[in-house]
């Protein structure tokens, strides 16, 4: 039930799409909020270069609203396997009739999001590949950085 396309400047692929700057996966949520009822919504894994250690989740509400969580793709790609994450946002993969990832936010957890989880891996092996080294490269911008800072800071 996934939909990858790629961004602005490319054209819907059929795998998961990328553009040097952007990735995205549409699939399905099933959205769990505390004291509602969980329905099914639509949903976005983006991943953009300007970013290059983040993800959106993009959840899309049947009135066109958008609400947006942002948070390190290779948390996504570790709660495939495991519970992943401390604080406001954990992962995991739920086991079932269908094979699901769910991503808990907010405080207390209150909200649960489950994706299918072929597609976050979809997305997860995308990214790997249009970002390869990027810790590394920001790593060396961070070193340099702090370099600049520790300059000024000497009297």
């Amino acid at each position: 039930m996934a939909r990858d396309t790629e961004g602005a400047a490319g054209a819907a692929t059929g795998a998961a799409g990328a553009t040097g700057t952007e990735t995205v996966v549409t699939t399905a949520a099933w959205l769990d909020l505390a004291g509602q009822e969980p329905r099914m919504i639509a949903a976005d894994l983006v991943h953009r270069a300007s970013d290059c250690l983040a993800a959106t989740l993009v959840l899309r509400g049947p009135d066109g609203t958008e609400v947006p969580w942002t948070f390190a793709w290779e948390l996504l790609a570790q709660g495939l396997t495991g519970p992943a994450g401390e604080g406001d946002v954990r992962i995991r993969p739920v086991r079932g009739v269908a094979e699901l990832v769910e991503i808990a936010f907010g405080p207390g957890l209150s909200a649960r999001v489950r994706l299918l989880a072929r597609d976050a891996l979809r997305f997860a092996e995308q990214v790997r590949r249009v970002a390869p080294g990027a810790e590394a490269r920001v790593a060396a911008s961070l070193e340099a950085e702090l370099a600049v800072i520790t300059e000024r800071a000497e009297p």
